[in-house]
């Protein structure tokens, strides 16, 4: 970096001095905003019911989910599984146990 400068005016009295000044050289940019880091494990099981597996993993999901999510901050890397509670003798009605995992921010 180099500075140029040169003396512009100054006060009758000497209380003060204005000078003219070039600065030149390499700028550095600012490195981006790092991405948040996800330390915080989190993982919820419910249970919940449906006339099909899919439709009780479905709910236990999206209500495992929406608990991990009230604790607040952003989660990444989720992950579902599900097992079987119990099932109607004429498969009209299912029951599943369903975790969701994922990494959240805080």
């Amino acid at each position: 970096m180099s500075v140029s400068y040169s003396l512009v005016y100054t006060a009758p009295d000497g209380s003060a001095y204005v000078y003219q000044a070039t600065a030149s050289g390499t700028c550095v940019t600012q490195t981006p905003t790092p991405q948040p880091s996800y330390p915080v494990p989190r993982s919820e099981t419910r249970q919940a019911g449906g006339s099909t597996p899919s439709a009780a993993v479905q709910a236990g999901s999206q209500a495992a989910r929406a608990a991990i999510l009230a604790a607040g901050g952003s989660c990444t890397g989720w992950t579902t599984t599900s097992a079987l509670v119990w099932a109607a003798p004429d498969s009209s009605w299912h029951v599943y146990d369903v975790t969701v995992s994922a990494s959240c921010a805080n």
